[in-house]
């Protein structure tokens, strides 16, 4: 797949086939999916357009935490078989660009043979351009949201989900487990002294923290995957910490993965983060909780 970043003044000019797809699509959970696989039906190579950052970070409406990277959306997007990712640079100068400039200057040397586009598509500065404008212009093909369990599939219902921690429900509307990505990096190695070791992760990007808390899940790197325990909190019992992190348990594992990537998929929870009186006592728990993810996982 391609990859184009690019911003208002220097959009690159297309002369070939192209069914184009418009939107944020934090999450690509399986609303983007279809619109997606929509445009994939057309038979024409598929491109996506997207921001590097989310118009309402710029509008001050919500922080700048997202489900997926750039990077995390680029992988899924090649594995579906889009052609070409078209990352638009947003920042205060396009947000000042109206409807129809946005249509000129952007999306007409795009050149697209047809649109694809959600029902609460915006465009243009303050939102003053949606779907049904865009027909004036273009072959535009408006897909309807989706619903799983008579719940509307939305990225800002999945993230209030991460942060409730309810992961299964999360796996449901994304139609996978919800991932985070980052370096492993040393810690205290307290972990180590109970026979528990843990991998401390330097996420990547900022994305939506799940509720802190004691997870199963599985761990990815060098395209090994694994059954894994993930806390995210600030191990009271050790050292307590200002802010929670996230500490991977890799089953049954015992290699030096420092300064390696490491995926996280989050299964579901477990339990909450307890503050335990005897080092003991944690190492019992932990051990109830490795238990419970050996037996649960595949």
């Amino acid at each position: 797949m391609k990859i184009i970043d690019f911003d208002i003044n220097n959009v690159p000019s297309n002369d070939k086939d192209l069914v184009l797809c418009l939107g944020f699509f934090d999450g690509l959970h399986l609303g983007h999916q279809k619109l997606i696989n929509d445009a994939l039906a057309e038979g024409y190579p598929v491109g996506v357009m997207t921001f590097d950052v989310a118009p309402a970070v710029l509008l001050g409406k919500k922080e700048n935490y997202s489900l997926t990277s750039t990077f995390d959306k680029a992988d899924i997007l090649e594995e579906m078989g889009v052609k070409s990712l078209y990352i638009m640079h947003f920042d205060k100068e396009t947000l000042k660009v109206t409807k129809d400039e946005f249509i000129e200057r952007v999306l007409k040397p795009l050149n697209p043979k047809k649109i694809f586009v959600g029902t609460d598509y915006k465009f243009g500065s303050l939102g003053e351009g949606n779907a049904t404008y865009l027909k004036q212009f273009f072959d535009v093909e408006i897909v309807e949201l989706q619903k799983v369990d008579n719940l509307k599939i939305s990225s800002k219902k999945i993230r209030e989900l991460v942060e409730a921690g309810k992961m299964e429900k999360v796996s449901t509307l994304l139609g996978r487990p919800y991932r985070l990505c980052g370096l492993v990096v040393e810690g205290k190695h307290n972990g180590q002294k109970i026979d528990f070791p843990t991998a401390n992760l330097d996420l990547d990007y900022t994305y939506v923290f799940p509720k802190e808390g004691v997870y199963m899940g599985y761990g990815y790197f060098m395209n090994r995957k694994r059954k894994a325990m993930i806390c995210v909190g600030t191990h009271p019992t050790i050292n307590q910490l200002m802010k929670p992190i996230i500490e991977v348990h890799i089953i049954d594992f015992n290699e030096n993965i420092y300064g390696r990537e490491l995926y996280v998929d989050f299964v579901s929870y477990i339990r909450p983060v307890f503050q335990f009186g005897l080092m003991d006592d944690l190492k019992e728990q932990l051990i109830k909780d490795e238990e419970k993810t050996k037996n649960s996982l595949q």
